[in-house]
């Protein structure tokens, strides 16, 4: 396993728990849609966490109907690769398809998906990071010939729309065009930088990188976009100390843009001005209480609770060696077991049958794979079936502390498989070895 495989991984298994967030914060969405702004744009930050966070805690409380990791590095490395989603009806669907060889060669689908997928993902991301880079130096350009207007506040005749940049030290730029509305802008901008939404929206465009191919992704962003623009609206004129709503929204429409600055400027009349308008005028001017308010914190404590942590995986049905390649052992007529202890021939049917059956009883980890076998040269531990002709039938061999373990058949070697109890496997072996023909 590559580090680039597990960051390929990682991100789609991220983007496949947060599409479902997305999907029911969209619903609630609706719900909120009388309520002000600011409920719904908190919700974004808990599909922003399912995105963003590749690990999470359990909790019987959770409504994620899936396991938040259905695909898996070590799927590269088992022969049949299966997608584990905790939902049988598409595992049987999907797994058929990913297990397809692929015009009768070696690799399946879901290798061809890592390896294809994992290149075009790299591809993409590489490609909004460097528009973001020409975008930024773009705009550095054009704001050197700002002039300083006072505290952090620029003018310039270079922009067309006021909007507020950078981390550490922030920054608004104004057209030099305003006249009444200015300090409408300015207002609306400082709120931007109190409730540290330069740094939100920053967070919520790296996961748009992120999760380029994810369409809901980019629903979300827009929508998240949309509620932080119109909840800073709604900050602003519960603030004012007169009505102010028909002049802001006025401001608003003179001037608006048509496309979004995907994350690097907070722009003030960034996203639909019509949407914003009919919002701020139906908006309370005066502070939010009461019931309303309280059911949509609650409903959004609700959310969180139930989004945030991922459902308990139940323990697994144990994976023995009759549930990786099989031994091809009906032929065999003797064995001989050949390991750090001694070795012995086994001939007697009775006690070759035990042997068999202690076999295919040992417990593996089948998430815990190696591709290809190790080589044999090493001291391992081994057990050899022959048949009556004293032709090889298969071997099994151990590393010398019994902790992996790999199957010959044919001259071909199975993955190498994790032992969950090593000690246990080479106490029996050594009783074998004590056992009378």
């Amino acid at each position: 396993m590559t580090m680039s495989d597990k960051i390929f991984f990682d991100v789609v298994n991220m983007s496949i728990t947060g599409s479902f967030a997305i999907l029911i914060i969209i619903l609630v969405r609706l719900l909120l849609r009388k309520a002000p702004k600011v409920f719904s744009y908190t919700l974004w930050f808990v599909a922003f966490f399912r995105l963003l966070v590749p690990f999470s805690f359990e909790s019987v409380l959770s409504i994620l109907p899936f396991n938040t990791m259905p695909l898996s590095t070590d799927m590269l490395y088992i022969e049949t690769p299966c997608v584990e989603t905790g939902i049988k009806v598409i595992d049987n669907v999907i797994n058929p398809v990913v297990a397809t060889e692929i015009f009768g060669s070696s690799i399946n689908v879901y290798q061809a998906f890592t390896f294809c997928g994992k290149i075009i993902w790299y591809i993409g991301v590489f490609i909004f990071l460097l528009h973001t880079i020409r975008s930024y130096f773009i705009l550095k350009e054009k704001l050197q010939s700002a002039v300083l207007l006072r505290d952090n506040i620029y003018i310039t005749q270079t922009i067309s729309t006021p909007f507020a940049i950078g981390l550490r030290n922030p920054k608004i730029y104004l057209p030099n065009n305003l006249a009444s509305t200015q300090e409408y802008v300015i207002a609306h901008e400082r709120a931007h930088l109190s409730r540290h939404d330069n740094l939100a929206k920053v967070i919520g465009y790296a996961i748009l990188v992120l999760h380029w191919f994810n369409p809901l992704v980019w629903i979300a962003f827009k929508l998240f976009v949309t509620d932080m623009e119109m909840s800073c609206d709604e900050s602003v004129i519960r603030k004012a100390k007169t009505d102010i709503r028909k002049e802001y929204s006025q401001s608003l429409l003179d001037l608006s843009i048509e496309k979004s600055t995907l994350g690097v400027p907070m722009a003030f009349a960034e996203g639909n001005p019509k949407e914003r308008i009919m919002n701020i005028m139906k908006s309370n001017t005066k502070k939010i209480i009461g019931f309303a308010g309280l059911g949509a914190v609650i409903l959004i404590a609700v959310i969180a609770v139930c989004l945030i942590p991922n459902r308990p995986q139940y323990a697994a049905v144990k994976e023995t060696i009759t549930n990786i390649p099989a031994i091809a052992t009906p032929s065999a007529t003797y064995s001989e077991i050949k390991i750090a202890d001694g070795s012995k021939n086994i001939t007697d049917k009775v006690e070759l049958d035990q042997l068999l059956t202690f076999i295919e009883g040992i417990e593996v980890n089948k998430k815990e794979v190696q591709k290809g076998s190790w080589d044999n040269s090493e001291d391992t531990n081994k057990i050899t079936f022959y048949r009556s002709d004293n032709s090889m039938d298969s071997i099994i061999s151990f590393t010398a502390d019994y902790s992996k373990i790999w199957i010959e058949t044919n001259a071909t070697s199975s993955f190498t498989y994790s032992v969950k109890d090593p000690v246990e496997v080479h106490n029996a072996l050594a009783a074998f070895l004590n056992t009378e023909n």
